[in-house]
């Protein structure tokens, strides 16, 4: 294994569920969905670097909200790469947590990208052990996503899309919300090869739906006031929640429009975290 003196960074991208359908409960507990997948140009990152043991630093707006030692999955993924292997480990953690936005599968996989760059090791096929979630990040790329995360095909959608981000104080565990979510056999997503026109994104997205929202927004009422603050933003061609939540977000394909509503956002809801961003 071979270590150099350098520092490597990787970026962990927030990942978008564009749409969420839950399409059944295996035998093992885990969930069969349907989901349209992206990323956006912010997130948190990872920097690696030599050291004489595997260590951990966290900083960045979110960094006391995660755990510090091995129960974090940043150490966990150094440590399914390498059970040995020793590097310090920086997390600058700009993402929520309970949002919703895949941040710590995220985190993994830029772990991964970082480490096995450093070690001169190769990622191994099986990573999906440390989260379903991991083979998406790792690809970072708009995709179908079926299965438990191991069905993944690419596909293309509009350049230049903007996003509002909005998560309230509150967040929710994915756990707590699959748990009570009452019908876990719902319709299947429609078939998509993917387009590059905004017209016929907007037509396919407003026909998906998000499985989880009606469980979110029991825990969190609030959530559905955001909604429809974002419905009514000038420009927002599609609202939708990431994930099982706390974040929603709106689309527009004016920088200008998503500008003036990041804005309106920020005026509303001053104790939230609102951002903007760019699909990638």
């Amino acid at each position: 294994m071979k270590t150099h003196i350098m520092k490597i960074n990787s970026f962990a991208a927030a990942k978008i569920n564009l749409a969420l359908h839950v399409r059944g409960l295996k035998s093992n507990g885990y969930h069969e969905l349907d989901s349209l997948v992206t990323f956006a140009n912010i997130g948190d990152i990872i920097e690696v670097s030599p050291f004489d043991k595997l260590k951990l630093t966290i900083e960045g707006p979110f960094a006391n909200k995660v755990p510090k030692g091995a129960q974090n999955i940043v150490i966990k993924a150094a440590k399914f790469l390498s059970p040995k292997g020793k590097a310090h480990i920086n997390l600058i953690k700009n993402l929520p947590i309970e949002a919703g936005l895949g941040g710590g599968s995220a985190d993994a996989a830029a772990t991964l990208r970082s480490l096995s760059k450093l070690w001169d090791l190769p990622i191994p096929k099986s990573s999906e052990i440390l989260g379903a979630d991991l083979p998406i990040c790792l690809l970072k790329e708009t995709a179908i996503v079926q299965g438990i995360g191991e069905q993944i095909t690419p596909v293309s959608i509009p350049d230049n899309l903007h996003i509002i981000l909005i998560k309230p104080r509150i967040g929710l565990s994915t756990k707590k919300v699959f748990d009570n979510l009452k019908n876990k056999n719902n319709k299947k997503m429609d078939t998509f090869t993917g387009t590059n026109s905004i017209k016929v994104f907007s037509n396919h997205i407003k026909k998906l739906r998000n499985d989880l929202l009606k469980t979110s927004i029991y825990f969190v009422p609030l959530l559905s006031d955001i909604i429809n603050f974002l419905n009514a933003q000038n420009g927002n061609y599609y609202t939708q929640m990431s994930g099982s939540g706390t974040t929603c977000f709106g689309l527009f394909d004016s920088r200008v429009d998503a500008i003036r509503a990041l804005t309106n956002a920020k005026i509303k809801y001053p104790e939230m975290w609102c951002m903007m961003a760019k699909l990638i």
